[in-house]
C-alpha cells in the first residue's frame, strides 16, 4: 500500500482533479491503467489507497510526477483555492460541518492573539 503521510481523501482528490483537467471520465482511467472503474471511484473518494503499482500507473497515465503528491512543496493561492475546492467538492455533510467548525476555531485563535 502506498502511504507517505498524505491521507486517501488527499491522494484521491489530487487524482480527481487531474483526470478531470484532462476530460477523462473514471472509466476511460481505469481502462488506462488496468483497473476497474469502481476501483478508480473508491481511491478518488478516499476510501482506497492504491497499491504503489497502481499508483504508479494512475500517475503515469495522468502525466503526474510523485512530487505532485509532496505537500510540503510551496504552494500558491491559486493551488491552494483549486485544493481546497476539490476537497471540499468531495466531503460529505458532515466533513463539510467539521472543516467550517476547523476554520472557525483558528481564525478566532488568530483574532485573539491579535488583540
Amino acid at each position: 500500500m502506498i502511504n507517505f503521510a498524505l491521507s486517501k481523501k488527499i491522494i484521491g482528490v489530487k487524482i480527481r482533479e487531474q483526470r478531470k483537467r484532462m476530460g477523462l471520465t473514471q472509466f476511460q482511467l481505469a481502462e488506462l491503467v488496468g483497473l476497474h472503474e469502481k476501483q478508480i471511484s473508491r481511491i478518488e473518494s478516499g476510501l482506497n489507497y492504491p497499491t504503489f503499482e497502481n499508483f504508479v500507473n494512475i500517475i503515469t497515465a495522468l502525466n503526474l510526477s510523485m512530487s505532485y503528491f509532496n505537500t510540503k512543496n510551496e504552494k500558491t493561492n491559486s493551488r491552494i483555492k483549486d485544493d481546497l475546492y476539490f476537497l471540499i467538492e468531495s466531503s460529505s455533510e458532515e466533513e463539510l460541518q467539521l472543516y467550517y467548525d476547523v476554520i472557525n476555531v483558528i481564525k478566532n485563535n488568530k483574532k485573539n492573539k491579535r488583540s
